[in-house]
């Protein structure tokens, strides 16, 4: 198993939610996150006070996976997110040792 984690822009994640519930994937974490990469920071107007904001909004989506459906999850969350802009996000794959379902203690792939 593996735990497929995508950091995508905001806007992008109900079409991505959407095309992997398309292929089967039951369920997934998804949170609100900031962070930073190449781009420039942008100025904001808060309270009429201008300020530079180097953070950008984001959402990480993980997923727990088969090993055998890895590579499918990875190109559905890149055609469905991809922007031709900087920002459009990043994705990465960790293997996971064990996995169990709180609920009824099924273990491993079952728990999937």
């Amino acid at each position: 198993m593996k735990l497929v984690t995508a950091v995508l822009r905001p806007y992008r994640v109900d079409d991505v939610r959407a095309a992997l519930g398309t292929f089967g994937i039951q369920g997934m974490t998804i949170s609100q996150v900031t962070g930073f990469g190449t781009e420039l920071w942008r100025t904001e107007t808060y309270r009429g006070r201008r300020f530079h904001d180097e953070s950008v909004l984001s959402v990480r989506l993980e997923c727990v996976v088969a090993d055998t459906d890895v590579e499918d999850v990875l190109s559905i969350i890149q055609r469905v997110a991809a922007t031709p802009s900087s920002g459009a996000g990043k994705m990465w794959v960790l293997p996971v040792d064990s996995l169990t379902r709180v609920r009824t203690a099924e273990r491993g792939t079952d728990a999937l």
